[in-house]
């Protein structure tokens, strides 16, 4: 998994006007499904366009995958998906911060 700054990370998403996000959510979400070995509810892809059409629900389902692969990766069972699901779904730009620093903790 890529380690990035979560403040470049932010900022580029503040930037592009979204547009670094998305590609960071479809990258990130490769990434957690290749580490962790995770089945994800969506590809890669459909959950981008849903990300990009309907933004709380791609969010949402993002951050669902990614607190299950990160459960598995880090051990310990639903800690993550609450939280992930969430931020998703309300602040996806806070999720995007949060879901890299745990990428960073455990690269």
């Amino acid at each position: 998994m890529t380690k990035k700054s979560i403040a470049t990370v932010v900022i580029l998403t503040i930037i592009t006007c979204g547009i670094y996000g998305f590609w960071w959510l479809y990258n990130a979400h490769q990434e957690l499904m290749n580490a962790s070995g995770v089945t994800p509810t969506l590809s890669p892809v459909i959950t981008l366009i849903l990300a990009i059409f309907v933004s709380p629900v791609g969010f949402g389902l993002f951050g669902y995958d990614a607190a299950r692969a990160m459960d598995k990766l880090c051990g310990k069972e639903g800690e993550h998906t609450v939280g992930y699901l969430v931020l998703g779904i309300f602040l996806p730009i806070v999720q995007i911060a949060v879901v890299q620093n745990d990428i960073n903790r455990l690269a």
